[in-house]
């Protein structure tokens, strides 16, 4: 533990024997953060775009500060690039079962091992952008009572994940924050610069779990498939998953 600094982000190689390679993690600490007290987990796929891009970790010392949440420490899973992004993180995606596989065996044992958290699938939550969130979503799906709670923004959906839906035994333990924006319904991919629809398939992933025994908060928002939009939702996705006070 004594190589974590709180108040930065502390990359690590954590090497995963189920996915074959070092995973690059970034674990966050809060500044006050002391081993007396109890912390949530929050994971995030596509772990350096919401530090770099998402400023999450700004987010939550400021929500911390002003006593709006709980206590939490942030861990983020780098994707390597964007072709093996897509392989671990998309729903039809080659190494995604792996992805989820690790971060349940893997990756969360280590980190319950390594700092004071609540060891409880309702002190963990996996959030994702886009095809990252195919990947939080799924991994709440295959693991519900380790990892109770996802937020995900604008995620990839097709009838794999309908699938997984459908077949999840423990639906009701599950809370799901879910967000897509109106732009999003002519996105350029960026690896192919085709064009996409997030905000139809969303809609219909909204029909599906809304019909379903989940626990679930959806909005759409004035804005596009990128993060300059994402970073404005972050205050209220914490505050969603981390204060008890707050009503919606």
């Amino acid at each position: 533990m004594d190589h974590f600094q709180p108040g930065r982000i502390n990359k690590i190689d954590f090497p995963s024997k189920i996915l074959d390679r070092d995973v690059t993690l970034s674990i966050y600490l809060p500044k006050d953060f002391t081993e007396l007290f109890k912390y949530k987990v929050i994971f995030c796929f596509d772990g350096l775009d919401f530090f770099s891009f998402g400023k999450i970790h700004r987010t939550y010392e400021k929500l911390w500060e002003a006593n709006e949440i709980e206590r939490a420490i942030f861990v983020g899973f780098h994707y390597e690039d964007v072709e093996k992004r897509r392989a671990e993180f998309h729903p039809r995606g080659i190494r995604t079962p792996l992805t989820v596989k690790a971060m349940a065996n893997e990756i969360l044992p280590y980190i319950d091992a390594q700092f004071p958290t609540y060891k409880v699938g309702n002190g963990r939550v996996v959030l994702g952008d886009s095809l990252a969130g195919s990947a939080a979503l799924m991994t709440a799906l295959s693991y519900p009572r380790i990892f109770s709670q996802a937020g995900l923004l604008s995620p990839q959906h097709d009838d794999v994940i309908q699938t997984l839906i459908e077949r999840c035994q423990f639906q009701e333990q599950l809370t799901i924050w879910h967000t897509v924006g109106l732009e999003e319904d002519d996105f350029a991919l960026p690896t192919t610069g085709k064009s996409a629809d997030f905000l139809t398939p969303n809609r219909q992933l909204r029909t599906i779990i809304e019909n379903s025994s989940i626990t679930y908060h959806y909005t759409e928002f004035e804005g596009g498939h990128r993060w300059k939009s994402w970073k404005n939702l972050l205050d209220d996705l914490l505050k969603y998953f981390l204060s008890d006070n707050i009503s919606f």
